[in-house]
């Protein structure tokens, strides 16, 4: 099963490029017989005559043959593949892509290397029985470092067990002490699984096992298994590191690994990864801006000789005071108002040790005082390593002492960041110095440097926890949990079990707390709406805080511009088709991406979080032309092996890539009406709530005195995106309301049909979603709730001057009273749908008024 692994590896990888000459061989298709390369080379002979073909095949049989002679060697140079003599650099490059392999040299020839892992890497107890004695641990049932004393047996060796686990996910020591600020986050975080999702995918194994598993998608549960099964049996060794691990032990940790996985809701039921690692892992180099590698090479190959030549003025020293903080400042985790970044060569003299330095502006300004992120170079530019030091000049060896062991205590395990004195720097008293202040660092040798993605995730990691600890240097100790902009951090990821009434509850709160006055029910009706369909429209008169409200709910649940999960894009009134928001393509034949596009690639890629797109003022311009292909598309939803997909939005051809409407992208409008808008066609009101904002109580300042600062909470997409497609989804399980619904639907529609303005399936089916949403999390009652429907589905599609309009008015505001229509009439709180039956009194007054009527007319 492991060879399975590689031609999985064939059709997920569209080029290799060698690891000597750097020439590209690019992967033009896979089929039966094997793979079919296209080199600059086979091109050649193409465009001659020679070949038929541009590519060249290499069989299935030849590829295997070479992936047997590469695990038989562990650690192979061009010369270990004899049997594959010929396509050698390209089965290197191809097989170094792999999660466990890795490229180094042997006597100064390139070689690509097994990485190997202790069993101690993987999980040694069952998930539920290590949760436990964390629980334990909280509980002070039990001492980590007294296990022996307080257990024997059978107990003693299933604590150990879980012991050793507690020591992979960080919370105890190598010594066996208890890392207690991690525990103590561990005890208040809400949901366990989601902390220790969170610390998975950084322990080395784990993260290796998930690429697998997203190259293994498509095999079964039992496959996929046995392909790590024999895997672990391939790189993973005993804890003395001496023999292979067992088939009889591969097959249990490889079995916890799993049920961790599972139970942290890293992979789904059938083990498939909910996050695409492999690509994540493979292409982010070519997305990389980034040139941390070649900078730490220019001074590793240069300074030696710079360091023969005069100080003043030379172009290297240039470069690291100036062009390198420069670099380093326009990565998205170093944020200009928190860090400052300074290199330095030495003062006046070349420096024994040159260094780069990032310093938190809350900590230190000075490398001689405080802590810091600090890249140190070697004397002899053999090694460079990214460390978290002090400064030496100012701090006492007591001090530095203490602080280097806080800073240690403070990482969680991490299989990259060493935490010994076994840096070392070179001989000369500054080196020594340096190497005696470093608290962690993580090395890199000139011989064999990784690539550019690495070092920037490796300064992330490094960043993170230099932050880490200064928030328990500054007594917070609140769990902060990643985003997708490092920049942007959530302190709280919402719970699984969260109630309907629980997230609009937050979500009040929230913009309650930012000084913006709505009641309850307005916030839970923008919720139920863009639950039961990702479209909303908000209408009214200009000021009452549209903009905001929708700005404010994303970001109570953890989306906002600094994490590209909130959008706002203003529509201008030129716009007439969708390439203003889309894209379109250049003189040039290039594609050129609207601010649309890159939105639904951001959440394309992150498919676990929700997306929100604001079209601001969205009628200065006509919805039907620029917005129709969206609107379409957005109709084209269906079930796609469990998965909600929409038709294309963009084509191949048109884009030079595909797109489609992810199923965590929220699309809401703010729309005024004035002489300044357009109105809008049935097509648009049909596939859209439109919620009006007209109510204004400036006299209302109460809220202001109970308005408490309230933290934005992570959502994942799961607890808003739509459960239902189709009247048929939602029947089953709520049968006694879809009836009700049809009832009320039908003597509505029966009063519309004489002007033209009855609904259709897709209101019905729409309505029926929002009142089943409403029914699962007991928010509105049943009348409640439809007069919401009635009030953003149905009225607002009603517009007319003759007495038909009129008549059918009076009969709507029968069937929402159950009483007939007096002009005089002021006492609506008693009618069955309340909101309706005003919206309909307020429009028959201005058909009297004015002669005509409309719904958007206030």
């Amino acid at each position: 099963m492991l060879e399975t692994i590689i031609l999985e590896l064939v059709k997920r990888v569209r080029q290799a490029q060698t690891l000597g000459t750097k020439k590209l061989n690019i992967i033009a298709k896979t089929d039966k017989d094997g793979i079919y390369i296209e080199t600059e080379s086979s091109r050649l002979k193409f465009e001659t005559g020679k070949n038929k073909e541009p590519y060249d095949l290499i069989s299935k049989d030849f590829l295997l043959e070479g992936w047997q002679e590469f695990i038989s060697a562990r650690n192979a140079i061009a010369d270990s593949f004899r049997k594959t003599r010929g396509r050698t650099s390209f089965l290197m490059a191809l097989f170094s892509q792999l999660p466990f392999v890795k490229v180094t040299t042997i006597k100064g020839k390139t070689s690509i290397q097994l990485m190997e892992y202790l069993t101690d890497e993987l999980p040694n107890e069952q998930y539920h029985k290590v949760k436990s004695f964390l629980e334990e641990m909280i509980n002070g049932e039990y001492d980590p470092k007294q296990l022996s004393q307080q257990t024997d047996g059978n107990l003693y060796r299933v604590k150990s067990r879980a012991r050793q686990d507690a020591k992979l996910l960080g919370f105890v020591n190598e010594f066996s002490e208890v890392n207690q600020f991690q525990l103590d986050e561990y005890a208040r975080a809400e949901n366990k699984d989601e902390y220790i999702k969170n610390i998975l995918p950084k322990i080395g194994y784990f993260h290796m096992a998930l690429i697998c598993l997203d190259l293994l998608q498509e095999l079964s549960k039992e496959d996929k298994r046995m392909a790590l099964v024999e895997l672990g049996m391939l790189i993973v060794r005993n804890s003395k590191g001496s023999n292979l691990m067992v088939e009889s032990v591969a097959k249990e940790r490889t079995y916890n690994l799993l049920k961790w996985l599972e139970s942290t809701r890293l992979i789904d039921e059938n083990w498939s990864p909910k996050e695409h690692y492999f690509e994540t892992s493979i292409h982010k180099e070519q997305f990389m801006t980034s040139n941390i590698k070649n900078s730490l090479l220019r001074i590793m190959n240069e300074y030696i000789d710079a360091k023969r030549e005069s100080f003043g003025g030379h172009p290297l020293g240039a470069f690291v005071r100036r062009d390198i903080p420069t670099e380093f400042m326009q990565l998205p985790f170093i944020d200009s108002t928190d860090y400052v970044v300074t290199g330095s060569v030495g003062q006046g003299n070349w420096a024994s040790v040159p260094w780069i330095a990032i310093m938190h502006r809350s900590i230190t300004m000075s490398t001689q005082r405080g802590y810091y992120i600090v890249y140190l170079f070697s004397e002899d530019m053999q090694h460079v390593y990214l460390t978290l030091a002090q400064g030496v000049t100012e701090t006492s060896n007591e001090d530095m002492l203490r602080i280097k062991q806080e800073i240690r205590e403070s990482i969680r395990l991490s299989r990259k960041v060493q935490k010994d004195d076994n840096i070392d720097l070179g001989p000369s008293k500054k080196a020594r110095d340096y190497a005696y202040s470093t608290a962690a660092y993580i090395r890199y040798d000139l011989n064999s440097m990784p690539e550019e993605h690495v070092f920037v995730s490796d300064l992330n990691e490094m960043v993170e926890i230099y932050q880490n600890f200064i928030t328990i240097k500054n007594g917070k100790t609140s769990m902060v949990y990643e985003t997708s902009n490092p920049k942007e951090r959530v302190l709280e990821k919402m719970p699984d079990n969260f109630s309907y009434k629980d997230l609009t509850t937050h979500i009040y709160n929230y913009i309650t707390s930012k000084g913006f006055y709505y009641n309850k029910g307005e916030v839970t009706n923008l919720f139920l709406s863009l639950k039961s369909k990702p479209f909303v429209i908000l209408s009214g008169i200009s000021g009452t805080g549209k903009t905001k409200m929708v700005q404010w709910f994303a970001e109570s649940l953890g989306a906002n511009e600094n994490n590209g999960q909130f959008t706002l894009i203003p529509i201008r009134p030129d716009w007439n088709d969708g390439s203003d928001l889309l894209g379109y393509r250049d003189i040039k034949g290039e594609f050129t991406e609207g601010p649309l596009t890159k939105v639904i690639k951001r959440a394309s890629e992150n498919l676990e979080k929700p997306y929100f797109v604001l079209l601001d003022e969205m009628n200065l311009a006509r919805v039907e032309y620029y917005f129709s292909d969206i609107l379409s598309v957005m109709e084209s939803r269906r079930r796609e092996d469990g998965k909600i997909v929409s038709s294309l939005l963009l084509s191949q051809e048109t884009a030079g890539f595909e797109l489609r409407i992810p199923n965590n992208l929220y699309f809401i409008g703010t729309v005024n009406m004035d002489e300044t808008t357009h109105p809008f066609s049935k097509k648009v009101l049909d596939r859209a709530n439109t919620i009006e904002f007209n109510r204004v109580e400036l006299q209302n300042l109460d809220f202001l005195e109970e308005a408490a600062s309230i933290t934005p909470i992570a959502m994942e997409n799961h607890q808003l995106e739509s459960k239902f497609l189709h009247l048929k989804d939602v029947y089953l399980t709520h049968k006694e309301i879809i009836g009700r619904t049809t009832e009320e639907l039908v003597r509505i529609n029966n009063s519309l049909q004489s002007v033209h303005a009855h609904v259709g399936y897709r209101v019905r089916d729409e309505i029926c979603f929002y009142l089943a949403n409403n029914e699962t999390g007991e928010l509105f009652s049943f009348e409640e709730a439809l007069d919401n429907c009635i009030l953003q589905k149905i009225l607002p599609r009603i517009s007319g001057s003759d007495s038909r309009v009129e008549k059918m008015l009076k009969e709507l505001y029968t069937i929402f009273t159950n009483m007939e229509y007096l002009e005089d009439s002021i006492e609506l709180q008693h009618a069955k749908y309340p909101r309706s039956a005003e919206k309909v009194a307020e429009m028959l007054r201005r058909l009297q008024e004015d002669g005509f009527t409309s719904f958007w007319i206030s």
